[in-house]
Order: structure tokens, then C-alpha cells, then sequence
């Protein structure tokens, strides 16, 4: 497949090294690779934190501040990031004899999310695992499994290894002048 005119890239993994995607990489430019992207959004950790935290169903400030640790000049600032960013939207509420106030819910684009903080949470369970055991266990509601990620590609087919994945150059790639 030809992309803007350039050389084709080798992108099959060889044979014996299923770990090491090859490709002639260093023929693109890649940034701003969408991998990166995705990873800005939660940096500072103060941002993934607070993801997290909507993920499991926080949604008022003074609850994110107790839950997170953070000053409340630090979560107001990254909650404006994180609105910003469309990842959580400001609500309304109001509770019988207080002022109004606002709680932050999870946008379409922050649920989307979703898939990648449960893949964090299975690697760091098998790669850093807490002496004591996992803090979080996510299970389905309606029968009670296990919650898992996995990877499939747009036919359906599971990919159990690195090795039966292809990197190439997207259409956002462009030749290394």
C-alpha cells in the first residue's frame, strides 16, 4: 500500500522476534503521534487521577479533593484542563438548603476511556502488584465475571500477540524530508 507517494515501509514483524514490530520507521514523521496524544491528556498524574476517580463514580469537587489528595488549586486547574479537553462536562446540581454548585461527569469522550484505564489496571495488577492484592476489582453487573480487555481487530479476530500486529504509516504520516 502506497502512502503520499512514498516508498512502502517493511511492516511485517520477522519470525523470530514477535516483540519488535519493524518497519522502516525513521522514513516518517509521526508527530503528533496519536499513542502520545492520548497520554498528554493525563499528564500531569493530577489529570489521570482525576479520570480515574469519574471512572469509579466521583463526581463533586470536595469528593475529588478527598479522594485524590490534591489542593484545591491543583484539581480546580485540572478540572478546567479536563472540561477543556471535553473529557468531563460541568452539571448543575443543587441541594435543599445550600447554594447551587456543579459536579463533573464523564463525557461520550471520557467514557471512551474506559477500555485503557481497565488495561492499566490489569498491567499494573500483573507487572507491580500490591503486596496485599489488587485495591480495585472490576466485575460485570449482570453476571458477576471478571472485567477483561482484549485486543480484536476490525473483523473480530482476537490478537493474542504483538507479534500479529502490523504498524505502518497512517494517513496523518508524513515522509522525512
Amino acid at each position: 500500500m502506497q502512502h503520499h507517494g512514498a516508498p512502502e515501509p517493511t511492516a511485517t514483524p520477522p519470525a523470530d522476534d514477535a516483540h519488535e514490530l519493524r518497519w522502516r520507521r525513521e522514513a516518517w514523521r509521526l508527530e503528533p503521534d496519536s499513542a502520545q496524544r492520548a497520554l498528554d491528556v493525563l499528564v500531569p498524574r493530577s489529570a489521570g487521577q482525576i479520570v480515574r476517580e469519574a471512572f469509579y463514580g466521583t463526581r463533586r469537587f470536595d469528593d475529588f479533593l478527598r479522594h485524590t489528595g490534591m489542593t484545591r488549586g491543583v484539581l480546580s486547574a485540572r478540572l478546567r484542563e479536563l472540561t477543556g479537553q471535553g473529557i468531563l462536562v460541568r452539571v448543575a446540581y443543587h441541594d435543599v438548603g445550600s447554594r447551587g454548585r456543579h459536579e463533573y461527569r464523564l463525557t461520550d469522550k471520557g467514557r471512551d476511556l474506559a477500555a485503557a484505564i481497565i488495561s492499566l489496571l490489569t498491567w499494573a495488577d500483573r507487572w507491580l502488584p500490591s503486596p496485599a492484592g489488587p485495591t480495585v476489582a472490576l466485575s460485570h453487573r449482570e453476571c458477576g465475571a471478571p472485567i477483561r480487555t482484549e485486543i480484536r481487530c476490525g473483523e473480530g479476530h482476537r490478537v493474542d500477540s504483538i507479534g500479529d500486529i502490523r504498524a505502518e504509516p497512517g494517513p496523518g504520516a508524513r515522509p522525512q524530508s
